[in-house]
């Protein structure tokens, strides 16, 4: 029961962060902005990344083209859909999922410990 209650608190950090920082965020544009990354630089790249300030964007970069290609795959009228299912249905019950079973089984060898 510690389990599923633990997971279900894990599970809502990601739903809280993300509700407080749309909710404090400026309004989403696509125009290209000077001063900050806007839905621009998702879909043509962001200018404000650097090799010294943003390493991780050109190691992740590829894995982020080959996710939208993907997500189009389906043609234009199943993108939206496809994100939907893809990261509103199937990620975070995947997650909650492993979390669940993360913690299950830490409890079990913490059983097992003591049997030793």
């Amino acid at each position: 029961m510690r389990s599923v209650l633990l997971t279900l608190l894990l599970a809502s950090l990601p739903i809280v962060l993300g509700y407080y920082l749309n909710a404090s965020a400026p309004p989403p544009t696509s125009r290209y902005e000077r001063a900050r990354c806007t839905r621009y630089c998702a879909a043509h790249g962001c200018r404000h990344a650097t090799r010294a300030n943003s390493p991780a964007y050109y190691h992740l970069r590829p894995l982020y083209v080959a996710t939208v290609r993907g997500l189009h795959a389906g043609g234009a009228g199943n993108y939206v859909l496809m994100n939907i299912l893809f990261y509103l249905l199937l990620l975070p019950i995947l997650l909650v999922w492993l979390t669940y079973a993360a913690l299950r089984d830490a409890r079990r060898l913490r059983q097992l410990r003591r049997y030793v």
